[in-house]
């Protein structure tokens, strides 16, 4: 890139007019607008192409050129650039005050939402809570039926002692793919969509639980599943499956009352100090 850019160095789309002292770091120039070699850098995507790089920089150096071409016709040919200086200083300040408010709720992103008010939301609304997809508590893991080691790892996978699943995890040759959390609660729905090759389990399956089910694919590969819970359609999701929703749908209720509270503490000060007055 070092290379490119110092070549890029003699393209220049410049007046007569001489060389500023910075002209070294400039790779195209129209009217007073300059493009330097960092801006350039910056806006590049990596590639390890020299043609590639070369036709992305040149075609980058048009765009920008005739983007700044367009804007400087702009400013001599349009009669009335007051109310567009208006709307860009209005988005300029609309654009600050958002920055800030970000700044200020991500600094308080803990306090802003409290587990009692959790609880206490999950509670009234638990009609709204009703699942429309099936939940499962599982474990599974994909192994090669060959595999010298497979029935240690069957009962490794069986136990619920947290070293087993340790040595599974440290001794990862000879299976494919595993999920060990069995504690947390998952939509089946994604299992199937996130591992397109996991088996289909049938109504039969789903309805076994604290089962070992096995699965054999066609190139004789094995899939041990093991199910703790179950919850269908119609049931009650559990908190900790909806949890990150609700928290969601407080933390923008409870920014709302934040931003109105510190914009009438900003007010208040304002006034006391005399920084702001109504006439």
């Amino acid at each position: 890139m070092k290379k490119l850019l110092a070549l890029l160095g003699i393209i220049s789309l410049m007046s007569c007019h001489q060389e500023t002292a910075t002209s070294p770091n400039v790779v195209a120039k129209v009217y007073n607008f300059t493009l330097t070699k960092e801006e350039l850098k910056n806006n590049l995507p990596k590639t390890n192409s020299i043609v590639d790089s070369l036709k992305i920089t040149q075609e980058y150096i048009q765009r920008w050129a005739k983007q700044k071409l367009l804007y400087k016709n702009a400013l001599i040919n349009l009669d009335n650039t007051k109310e567009l200086d208006e709307l860009v200083d209005k988005y300029k300040e609309e654009l600050y005050v958002t920055y800030y408010k970000n700044a200020l709720v991500n600094k308080k992103l803990d306090t802003l939402v409290f587990q009692k008010e959790i609880d206490s939301f999950y509670i009234k609304n638990k009609e709204s809570f009703k699942l429309n997809e099936t939940l499962i508590k599982f474990k599974y893991i994909h192994i090669d039926p060959n595999n010298r080691k497979r029935y240690h790892i069957k009962k490794l996978f069986l136990s619920d002692d947290v070293d087993d699943k340790l040595e599974i995890l440290n001794d990862y040759s000879g299976y494919d793919d595993y999920f060990l959390k069995d504690s947390v609660w998952v939509s089946l729905k994604d299992v199937y969509f996130q591992k397109t090759e996991f088996p289909i389990l049938s109504s039969w399956d789903l309805k076994s639980t604290n089962k070992l089910i096995e699965k054999t694919e066609a190139d004789k590969s094995v899939y041990y599943i093991y199910i703790h819970e179950i919850l269908n359609s119609g049931d009650l999701a559990p908190l900790e499956y909806v949890k990150p929703t609700i928290k969601n749908i407080l933390l923008q209720k409870n920014k709302l009352k934040f931003f109105d509270q510190m914009e009438q503490i900003l007010i208040d000060d304002a006034v006391k100090q005399k920084k702001y007055e109504v006439r």
